[in-house]
């Protein structure tokens, strides 16, 4: 495979441990206020603006579910655990940037955290210095699996679709990579992939060392 000119990637469950992170904090909100937590409800959200999330937990958890609420009592959680132990990097991702600025290949994150949040967890770990563009949440109209942030991604640079990559972890990332029309390789997390969307990356890995090898052969 040719060293991608563009590599785009998405932040929570791909570049940081940070969606088992927020699953556990916000199960314990979810039984303080005797709700359910169930991970396959919590799937459905990876990837979503909070406007979007809103309407999968009014679906499941009824109108009167609080998502503001929920999100905030976690947050709070996710701020100390962070503060107190650190950002876990994914396996992996430290050796790939630094392979990909080996190469001359041009990082970006497309995520849909917000951008401060983004830059803040980015600078506690190290490794913003990797990165020339930061497309977050609040930089776009509409949410992935729409592919807008992906396109106004690869838009900063002057390459074309076909010079850049995607990665992804989630569903909703993976058919917005597809509706770009962007190759994707998927690092599964917390769902692998179902069989409707499994045959749209181009390559499905374990984990960040396993793209080294793919550009590597």
């Amino acid at each position: 495979m040719n060293i991608p000119k563009v590599a785009i990637f998405d932040m929570d469950g791909l570049i940081f441990n940070t969606e088992r992170q927020f699953f556990k904090f916000e199960s314990m909100v979810h039984k303080k206020y005797g709700y359910p937590s169930r991970i396959e409800d919590f799937t459905q959200t990876l990837g979503l603006s909070f406007a979007s999330v809103k309407e999968v937990h009014k679906k499941i958890f009824g109108k009167d579910f609080s998502t503001e609420q929920i999100f905030k009592e976690t947050r709070e959680l996710v701020a100390k655990d962070v503060e107190e132990n650190g950002l876990e990097i994914m396996k992996g991702i430290p050796e790939l940037l630094e392979f990909f600025k080996e190469n001359g290949t041009i990082c970006c994150v497309a995520s849909s955290t917000v951008t401060p949040m983004v830059e803040k967890y980015l600078n506690i770990a190290g490794i913003r210095d990797y990165f020339k563009h930061i497309i977050g949440g609040d930089q776009v109209k509409i949410s992935k699996p729409n592919p807008e942030i992906f396109l106004k991604a690869l838009g900063r640079t002057p390459f074309n679709k076909d010079e850049a990559v995607i990665f992804e972890d989630s569903e909703n990332g993976i058919r917005a990579a597809h509706a770009a029309c962007i190759p994707v390789i998927c690092i599964p997390d917390l769902k692998y992939p179902n069989d409707s969307l499994k045959d749209i990356p181009i390559h499905i890995v374990d984990s960040a060392l396993d793209v080294i090898d793919l550009y590597s052969e």
